[in-house]
């Protein structure tokens, strides 16, 4: 105990011990907070950095409305969509179109049951099923014309069926075809 008790009476052993004392004190106390405020920094330059996108966000704002408001007055105007303010008026329309479509084919429209909208993009789905009667000579005509037809309309599903007949009727009056079919068509719906 007497040798270290001399060595810190000693000149050299007092520097030894204030200089061990001086890292202790650096490694425990001064360290963590050059630490924290190096993490500081850097956080900041983080923030300073997502505030300058947000600015740059919003000063885009004023002309992404612009342009949003241009694709919307291009995307009422695109040929072959179903016009309709609403889709309840869209779903009326589609029902007129295809009646005039199967009485032109010397059909009869049984009924008619609009079916749900469905939106994607810009555009709605509006589709409706039909119960329809067509003379088979007719058929074609009819598919075709509903496949000419503007605004576009597309067959989703459809069923046809012949029903029983009377082979001495069928030459005098020329068999019937029951069709059910789903049908659909697209109208656009401007983003707000």
């Amino acid at each position: 105990m007497s040798e270290l008790s001399n060595f810190f009476r000693t000149r050299t052993g007092v520097y030894t011990a204030l200089g061990l004392g001086i890292v202790a004190f650096a490694l425990v106390i001064v360290a963590p907070v050059v630490a924290a405020f190096a993490a500081q920094n850097g956080d900041i330059d983080d923030m300073l950095q997502q505030l300058g996108s947000y600015r740059a966000e919003i000063a885009a704002k004023p002309a992404l409305k612009t342009q949003l408001a241009e694709l919307d007055r291009q995307g009422a105007t695109v040929p072959g969509v179903i016009e309709g303010d609403t889709t309840a008026l869209a779903q009326a329309q589609l029902q007129r179109q295809i009646k005039t479509l199967v009485e032109a084919n010397q059909g009869t429209l049984r009924s008619v049951q609009a079916m749900s909208a469905i939106k994607r993009g810009g555009f709605e789905t509006i589709a409706v099923q039909a119960d329809l009667s067509v003379p088979i000579s007719r058929l074609k005509a009819l598919a075709y014309a509903l496949s000419a037809h503007r605004p576009y309309l597309f067959v989703d599903e459809a069923s046809i069926s012949a029903p029983p007949s009377d082979l001495d009727n069928i030459q005098i009056h020329e068999q019937m075809l029951d069709v059910r079919w789903t049908v659909h068509g697209y109208r656009w719906v401007a983003q707000k």
